[in-house]
């Protein structure tokens, strides 16, 4: 029988400082939108819907402070700690070797020294991703009734200058951190048949993704994959972003489907979109842990079988020196046994095919970011449809049951075309039915905070509760009209898009 809850959020805390940025410092500095069209206020606004954002000050570990916050303001036994998760991409500090949690982790080491303690690396859904990591271990029974895990949001743009100065993605960019706890309540008695087969070790160092690659297609054999984790140990963050386990993805696809590489499947986006949403359906995320040892990965892979809600899940163990060492979990006879309320479900699915949309490279001896603004757009936009009703449908719902939606808001121009997408039933007023979900189901703070990448998630929920959030209107759409009735939302929709590409969609019930 189902418990009530399996897991679920009892707090948050977040990092409450920084000075307001308007849109006139990218003004008059030479920088310009495609067509040659001046970066202004007025331009600004008009595309992504940024009027201010948040800088975070030079030496001020914001992470940290949205950490200490929670400990301030959320009481639970620090010793029940079990997990810390740094959800992150580019983190505070570009050349920090990472994980970038550890300095969370410092403020509760000595109450939690066996904590697992990792950072994700999954682009912007990384907050998603970490909610279901949560999740699956909860449903393995490796987190127990009372046990605490802690996610780590930070994202100091400022701080870490990714991208070039005249890049026009520093125009949609905030810095913020949040922190959230979530607690196990009940301990799970999952029953079936785990396997895992022997560690393959190879030197990758020459070919690192399709090394890694041909490892995993001769591993995984004829099964389908359902997911692929690395500990990624390469102290570069070019590495990192998109996450390499996204770039394997994609080799491993490629060799696997020979015929449809060699006829450019993968260079056409319609046609790259349909065959990984028919023939892939998988995710491919990177994390970075604490303690150096192919243990964690290994038992995340595991979890994620023995949730029942996976059956095939590769763990590979990626070392400084690129040595990696991969395992392949099998699961049978696990059943998903699904919670009533809580964190309930999710999906999670990478489309290694357009990893190359945003990733980072050198640049005279500086690492900087890269971004396809259309490519990001595109696969934004498009992504949803198919992953919100993988998800709902498995859970009885439909997208009008939907009470809350917390949209990774990349770009506000991005949001009511996914709407569109998502409620297109072929009638002939969708444009009133994306307005009236956008004011009256959503809430949104892009125009105050800018793009805050994998931290939207938890701050638009944290803005909602504690008042901050205020009707107004971005690029001709009423936002933020339903406020009060939204504290009371009882079905809850997480979804976001980001480096990878990867979606990911988590349904909470209250």
């Amino acid at each position: 029988m189902a418990s009530d809850t399996v897991l679920d959020i009892i707090g948050q805390g977040a990092w409450q400082g920084g000075r307001v940025v308007d849109n006139s410092i990218f003004e008059g500095i030479g920088m310009y939108f495609k067509g040659d069209k001046p970066v202004n206020d007025a331009a600004i606004q008009q595309r992504v819907g940024v009027r201010t954002r948040y800088a975070a000050g030079a030496d001020e570990r914001i992470g940290v402070a949205s950490m200490q916050n929670l400990l301030k303001t959320v009481p639970f036994d620090r010793s029940r700690i079990r997990l810390v998760i740094g959800a992150t991409n580019v983190g505070e500090d570009k050349w920090d070797p990472g994980p970038l949690v550890q300095y969370s982790y410092e403020l509760i080491r000595e109450a939690c020294p066996e904590a697992m303690v990792l950072d994700v690396y999954a682009g912007c859904p990384g907050f998603n991703v970490s909610m279901e990591l949560i999740l699956n271990l909860s449903l393995a029974g490796m987190l127990e009734e009372g046990d605490v895990s802690i996610i780590v949001g930070a994202e100091n743009i400022h701080r870490a200058h990714p991208f070039p100065d005249l890049d026009t993605s520093n125009v949609i960019f905030g810095d913020d951190a949040l922190s959230t706890a979530f607690e196990t309540k009940a301990t799970a008695r999952p029953s079936g048949r785990h396997t895992c087969s022997e560690p393959v070790t190879a030197d990758v160092s020459q070919d690192l993704l399709s090394g890694i690659a041909r490892l995993l297609l001769k591993a995984v054999g004829d099964d389908r994959l359902d997911g692929l984790l690395i500990d990624n140990h390469i102290a570069r963050l070019d590495f990192r972003v998109p996450a390499s386990a996204a770039r394997v993805q994609h080799q491993y696809i490629s060799l696997k489907y020979p015929e449809e590489a060699k006829k450019g499947t993968f260079d056409r986006f319609r046609d790259a979109l349909e065959f990984y949403d028919t023939h892939v359906n998988a995710f491919a995320f990177d994390i970075n842990s604490l303690k150096k040892s192919p243990d964690l990965v290994n038992r995340l892979a595991q979890a994620y079988v023995e949730s029942g809600r996976y059956r095939t899940v590769a763990a590979v163990y990626l070392d400084g020196d690129f040595q990696a060492a991969l395992t392949v979990h099998r699961g049978e006879g696990f059943a998903f046994e699904r919670p009533r309320r809580g964190i309930v479900d999710a999906v999670t699915r990478t489309h290694g095919c357009f990893g190359d949309y945003i990733y980072g490279r050198y640049e005279n001896d500086d690492l900087l970011g890269s971004m396809d603004g259309k490519g990001v757009f595109l696969y934004a936009t498009r992504g949803a449809r198919k992953v919100w009703s993988d998800l709902l449908s498995r859970n009885a719902r439909t997208v009008k049951d939907i009470d809350l939606l917390i949209e990774h808001q990349a770009n506000f121009a991005m949001i009511p075309l996914t709407m569109a997408q998502v409620l297109n039933n072929g009638q002939p007023d969708i444009q009133k039915d994306v307005v009236d979900f956008v004011a009256n189901r959503m809430v949104t703070n892009i125009h105050e905070r800018g793009n805050c990448s994998v931290v939207c998630m938890q701050r638009l929920p944290y803005d909602l509760m504690r008042g901050a959030l205020k009707p107004d209107a971005i690029q001709g759409i009423p936002i933020n009209r339903n406020l009060e009735a939204l504290k009371q939302a009882k079905t809850i929709l997480y979804d976001s898009v980001g480096a990878g590409m990867t979606r990911s969609a988590v349904l909470r019930l209250i």
